[in-house]
């Protein structure tokens, strides 16, 4: 009797303890099928272009990371001007760096023209 009466509360915990787990796939699905019925957002309506200058700012954003990269600052100082580029366009302290880079390559190319 004892492992009946164990074996039916096992079985009812074990129950309870799916429900949950049950009861979220349902909302998600839904969720799924309203968004793939949906049209595009509103913003696109009026800002067709924000996808090209989106797009347009992360290649910025990489190519300027790859310039910080190739630098040999400390670490601490190259957290801060990611930090900075992503946190803002214009920053003096990124812009100090990035100045100071460009002026170097040039110099250099005009020192060295092959």
């Amino acid at each position: 009797m004892k492992k009946a009466i164990f074996l039916a509360t096992m079985l009812g915990v074990f129950f309870i303890g799916t429900a949950p787990i049950l009861a979220q796939e349902k909302p998600q699905k839904a969720a799924k099928e309203k968004a793939e019925g949906e049209k595009a957002p509103a913003l696109y309506d009026y800002e067709p272009g924000y996808l090209a200058a989106e797009a347009a700012r992360r290649a910025e954003i990489e190519r300027i990371r790859l310039l910080i990269d190739s630098m040999d600052i400390p670490a601490s100082r190259r957290f801060k001007l990611i930090r900075d580029l992503y946190k803002s366009k214009e920053s003096k302290r990124l812009n100090k760096v990035l100045l100071t880079k460009t002026q170097f390559e040039d110099n250099k190319m005009k020192k060295n023209p092959d």
